[in-house]
């Protein structure tokens, strides 16, 4: 079994990365299939740096929709 990783992003850049990489970007595994993909990780599609882009993106978007002062207690600690 390969290592998966699914990260949230904006439902047309989930629909540009599944048509340019199919089979390692698939409709998020027990998601959402709008909002997340789940990417295949022993790959050589992406760069280590490529995917950590798309975690930060992942991280953005969900933190976006998170209350105020959650959002807030999360800045204070970084």
């Amino acid at each position: 079994m390969s290592a998966i990783i699914t990260l949230k992003n904006l439902p047309e850049k989930n629909e540009e990365l599944r048509e340019v990489y199919p089979g390692t970007v698939i409709p998020g595994y027990y998601a959402n299939k709008t909002h997340w993909n789940s990417i295949y990780l022993q790959t050589t599609a992406f760069s280590d740096e490529g995917i950590c882009q798309l975690i930060l993106d992942s991280y953005q978007l969900v933190v976006a929709k998170l209350p105020k002062k959650t959002q807030q207690a999360l800045l204070s600690k970084g």
